[in-house]
């Protein structure tokens, strides 16, 4: 991997890549491949079926093992998280790509980022997940990622990725064996067969679905006072929570609303700005887009 950029929030057309270039986790929107101009978008974010597209590391993943050779490429990244972080270790590292424990760990965490938690992770791969992302969950959890420039972004990655190395290497267990996180959250709207929860803790989404809440809208106010907010349905059997036309209706409102066909969320800003609506606002807009469709 020749380079590195982060640009927070920043979202391109596919066409606007340079050559010798790779597009990470919703820097284009949509997966896309290039191969006589180099050019390749690992996303499962925007344009498919997200229970069929795998993960970005997956698909990185899948790329090295089938022979691309990241040297000589510029990488971009517009957001981080484990997905993204796991993706950039893997350009960095292409010769463990095959090592058991790495082709474990990036299945188990394409499971946790797809289905946003809803998927049984099982074994000791709950804690190591949750670990391994407990810098940028901690992060947004007290708002502080939010205000992070691209230096602190970058660090925040390097942090991220020097927990993935101290997993490859075999030396997690003393931190990862009693690691525990904290899910809370607070019901504040409960709609037709939805609910509007706000964040108490640093990752919620699991908690929600196993508790039996199918259809969510994840509410967590910001320093700023901008709002972060994840719409989000347990997989693509749920009914009556259709995701793709509540972010077109949010975003008619407020344009930068987006994502794929379970979960999206709120605009991402180059200052660190999420949504400027209130929960009240978003829960009417989510309700009304409910009630009209099919049930």
């Amino acid at each position: 991997m020749k380079a590195l950029i982060i640009e927070r929030g920043r979202t391109v057309p596919f066409q606007a890549l340079p050559p010798s270039s790779i597009a990470l986790d919703g820097y284009v929107q949509g997966p896309a491949i290039h191969a006589e101009r180099e050019s390749y978008s690992f996303d499962h974010h925007g344009r498919c079926v997200r229970h069929a597209t795998r993960s970005t590391a997956e698909q990185v993943h899948d790329a090295l093992v089938l022979g691309m050779d990241p040297e000589p490429f510029t990488v971009y990244v517009n957001d981080i998280d484990l997905d993204t972080v796991l993706a950039v270790w893997l350009l960095r590292h292409p010769e463990r790509a095959r090592e058991p424990m790495i082709t474990r760990l990036v299945q188990n965490a394409g499971l946790q980022d797809a289905f946003g938690g809803a998927y049984p992770v099982a074994g000791d791969m709950p804690q190591i997940l949750e670990w391994l992302s407990e810098p940028e969950t901690r992060a947004r959890a007290d708002g502080s990622y939010y205000q992070l420039d691209g230096a602190g972004l970058g660090a925040l990655l390097e942090e991220v990725a020097r927990r993935v190395s101290v997993y490859a290497d075999g030396a997690s267990l003393a931190y990862t064996e009693h690691f525990e996180h904290d899910d809370r959250y607070e019901v504040v709207y409960q709609g037709t067969a939805w609910v509007l929860a706000r964040s108490l803790g640093v990752r919620v989404h699991a908690r929600l679905f196993n508790d039996g809440h199918h259809r969510v809208v994840i509410h967590t106010p910001l320093r700023d006072g901008t709002h972060a907010y994840t719409v989000a349905k347990r997989s693509e059997f749920v009914k009556g929570f259709p995701v793709p036309e509540l972010l077109e209706a949010l975003a008619a409102i407020e344009p930068g609303w987006g994502g794929g066909s379970t979960i999206g969320g709120a605009p991402r800003h180059a200052d660190g700005a999420r949504s400027r609506l209130a929960p009240e606002r978003v829960a009417e807009v989510v309700e009304a887009v409910v009630r009209a469709s099919p049930r």
